[in-house]
């Protein structure tokens, strides 16, 4: 079988792994402990595993593709293009003169690099799972739901247009929903699931919108494929129309439309209260869905459309303010939580900023690299801090743990190799990625948009080593009866952190800028953001050196360091303190609840009350009125009816007389 047709093989082998799990968890619905562990688990992880190395096989594929048309340029002089993807075309939706919509699925590059890491790290987070969710009675019920979630993103990733992108999207939104709310007897939780849902459904709607003006703009003749679309923006016969008021206009606002439902999926202003909430969830659920996978899927699209964005100059200077805004507000947010993973959640919001700045300058390569990176590195920072709730017993409080370095020495291990490279220090993963993207910055943005991200990496290091501070390095405020039971994780939640690890300290060489030769990551890119990023870059100049850029952001992060252990030692992190946020830090965490309340809860609320109380009644009461009036005609249709003999009479006499009267006027 040829490899381009086993493309519609990697959504499929998770669903078959949703429907066993599923089926396993109906069927021992009414056991007391449900379907034996050992058979969902094995089934969960496997097929995430299979369709892992299918990505492996498809990705080498399409190197040997390539490989072979480069020999024979070079054997027979030719000039043959290297072809750029697999594409499987499945089935036609709706076939209408100039209308085409198909399904199909495409793999190149960017699609070769998410699914990767999606794929792999997915695997290993199912099995994190085994050993986490071991003594849940819902096992089966949860590794289906994730199942489900990875076909989802494998959809959402490997659509060849933007409309079976959408049902990918969808689907993610729905798997969101059923994870996070997973524990759903306790109420909280049931709220963070449906206000994720919801809070997405706004962005979702800005999607659908944009596209339909998008295709008002390439016309119905052009198919919804990413391909099309693409070569249609690359055309230079469109440069005129693109340029003219109307279609710019209306490109600059399908463009914001589609950024809005970026915002929902990457947690970003304005749609972003949702992520911090949906921690509610188990921790596996965080490190999947809001770290390695679906919160990235709006760094995803940008670049996938990356040619209709580098159009609208608008549209990219608002995304780039945008993401710097969410970085810097995320940051300062995260160093006031107490609770582990909310700090975590509120780390996962500033470095999706960090993403949307850098492909708001223009820089798309570096914006995905910076995903790369942290899909490894915040991955095993969520499970990390899995595995310390799991060893306390449930504890997130980070003031009611410390001194669990030499307790949990593999834990540690783990999270210091996350936060080694989430921090930027040398050869870390995060270290290749944010000061590529700081130098991008800089040049393409200027030194504005670059002094905010700069002290936002700052920030990052300060509240980053904060938590391994309260949580590894100070002394011990467990208490006794929880101290005596900490323990390591078993071996199926260990083994995901060593090689979460040491991919937090080596991915980055996938694109280490500095050493000739590492350049694997870009190499992937160019054939889908190389065009955009050329058209954007208009002669730009060079900027100060890699290496004295590299030397400022490693400072900024050995400043931040320094300044949290000087916060610690001066008492300001009050971790002996059992009060909750104080009325600054909540009112700061909750501002854009409280926007989205009087922008949207109260107005909707008030427009309710107003149709219950005053439009409904006057509606019913405007109905009762014709109704009565209609009553009234009818009771006096039927008086006047009535077979009265003397009413009948006179009303006959008294018509004859009018008869009689208006022929007598006639005849005179």
């Amino acid at each position: 079988m040829e490899v381009d047709n086993l493309l519609w093989l990697g959504p499929t082998l998770p669903v078959i792994g949703f429907l066993i799990n599923g089926s396993l968890s109906l069927a021992g619905a009414r056991s007391q402990n449900g379907p034996a562990r050992g058979l969902s688990g094995f089934l969960a992880v496997l097929f995430p595993l299979v369709s892992f190395l299918l990505v492996l096989k498809l990705h080498f594929g399409l190197q040997d593709a390539q490989e072979s048309v480069r020999t024979i340029n070079e054997n027979l002089g030719l000039n043959l293009a290297l072809p750029q993807s697999f594409v499987q075309p499945l089935w036609s939706w709706i076939a209408a003169g100039d209308i085409n919509l198909s399904f199909g699925f495409a793999f190149d590059g960017l699609t070769s690099v998410m699914l990767l890491f999606i794929t792999g790290i997915g695997t290993l987070i199912h099995l994190y799972s085994i050993g986490y969710m071991a003594h849940d009675r819902g096992f089966a019920r949860f590794m289906a739901y994730l199942n489900l979630f990875l076909a989802n993103m494998i959809v959402l990733v490997l659509g060849d247009g933007p409309i079976v992108t959408f049902l990918g999207w969808e689907g993610v939104g729905l798997c969101s929903y059923l994870l996070i709310g997973f524990w759903h007897h306790e109420n909280a939780n049931g709220d963070a699931a449906r206000k994720a849902f919801l809070v997405n459904r706004v962005g979702d709607l800005g999607f659908l919108l944009g596209l339909f003006v998008l295709w008002q703009i390439v016309g119905p003749s052009t198919p919804l494929t990413y391909e099309a679309i693409a070569a249609w923006f690359r055309d230079p016969a469109h440069a005129s129309l693109l340029a003219s008021g109307g279609v710019a206009a209306l490109l600059t606002l399908s463009t914001l439309l589609l950024f809005l439902g970026c915002t929902g999926k990457s947690a970003q202003i304005p749609l972003l209260t949702w992520l911090p909430d949906a921690m509610a969830g188990p921790t596996p659920v965080s490190a999947l869905i809001h770290a390695a996978t679906m919160v990235t899927s709006g760094v995803f699209l940008l670049a996938r459309m990356s040619d209709v964005f580098a159009h609208a100059p608008f549209t990219m200077h608002v995304i780039a303010w945008i993401g710097a805004a969410t970085a810097v507000w995320a940051a300062v947010t995260g160093f006031v939580q107490t609770d582990i993973k909310k700090v975590l959640a509120y780390s996962t919001v500033s470095q999706l900023g960090f993403m949307f700045l850098a492909a708001g300058v223009g820089a798309f390569d570096s914006a995905l690299f910076h995903v790369f990176t942290h899909a490894f590195f915040k991955a095993v920072l969520f499970l990390g801090a899995g595995s310390v709730i799991h060893a306390l017993g449930g504890e997130q409080d980070m003031r009611k743990m410390g001194g669990l370095m030499k307790k949990l020495p593999i834990t540690f291990a783990a999270m210091f190799a996350g936060w080694y490279a989430i921090t930027g220090l040398p050869l870390g993963a995060g270290f290749w990625s944010k000061d590529m993207l700081l130098e991008k910055v800089l040049v393409q943005g200027g030194p504005v948009l670059y002094g905010v991200a700069l002290a936002t990496a700052a920030v990052t290091a300060v509240y980053m080593t904060r938590l391994m501070i309260l949580t590894f390095w100070s002394p011990s405020r467990m208490d006794h009866d929880v101290a005596h039971h900490v323990h390591e994780a078993p071996i199926a939640m260990q083994v995901p952190l060593w090689i979460l690890g040491v991919g937090s300290l080596v991915v980055g060489f996938a694109w280490a800028g500095m050493i000739p030769g590492f350049d694997w990551f870009p190499s992937q890119l160019s054939g889908v953001v190389g065009p955009a990023q050329a058209l954007l870059s208009h002669g730009e100049h060079e900027g100060p050196s890699a290496i004295l850029l590299a030397s400022v952001g490693v400072g900024a992060a050995i400043v931040g360091i320094i300044l949290a252990f000087v916060l610690f030692k001066s008492g300001a992190f009050r971790e002996n303190s059992t009060a909750g946020l104080s009325s600054a830090a909540r009112t700061w965490t909750l501002l854009f609840d409280g926007i989205h309340a009087v922008v949207g809860i109260w107005p909707v609320r008030l427009a309710s009350w107003v149709l219950d109380n005053i439009c409904q009644p006057l509606l019913m009461g405007t109905v009762r009125l014709f109704a009565y009036l209609v009553q009234l005609l009818g009771l006096l249709s039927q008086w006047l009816q009535r077979s009265r003999l003397r009413l009948n009479l006179s009303m006959s006499a008294l018509g004859l007389l009018v008869i009689l009267l208006i022929l007598a006027r006639d005849l005179l």
